[in-house]
């Protein structure tokens, strides 16, 4: 049985939205220099391995599913969502709570601020 339209619409939007979640989790976590934002970037790339290689094994090759092809249904939504993209989603939880409970909080005296500009007269000598 192949899936239905909104299926294919609520995978398709789960897949954009984990692929803009874990870059700019990669992407905040080199700019702010914190590497615990990594974490929470690989299960966002977890998700997007997991909803990309979800297949049908009974459908696909014929014979029965094993452990390994588990696949767990979630609760009042018709989707079933493959280990990989479960564990990505525990691993993005994890991460998102190592943040809000590990992260130190900076002062504000103590940020770093950027440099005032420079006058446009430095900038002429020649």
């Amino acid at each position: 049985m192949s899936p239905a339209w909104y299926q294919i619409v609520l995978a398709s939007s789960a897949v954009l939205v984990a692929c803009v979640v874990s870059a700019y989790c990669f992407w905040f976590a080199v700019r702010h220099r914190n590497a615990l934002v990594h974490v929470p970037g690989v299960g966002g790339a977890l998700v997007v391995i997991g909803l990309i290689g979800e297949r049908n094994v009974v459908a696909a090759t014929g014979r029965p599913a094993s452990v390994w092809d588990l696949s767990i249904k979630v609760p009042l939504i018709p989707l079933y969502l493959d280990t990989v993209t479960i564990a990505g989603l525990i691993v993005g939880l994890l991460g998102l709570s190592l943040i809000l409970f590990v992260e130190r909080v900076v002062p504000p005296e103590q940020r770093w601020k950027p440099p005032p500009p420079r006058g446009l007269d430095e900038d002429d000598s020649v």
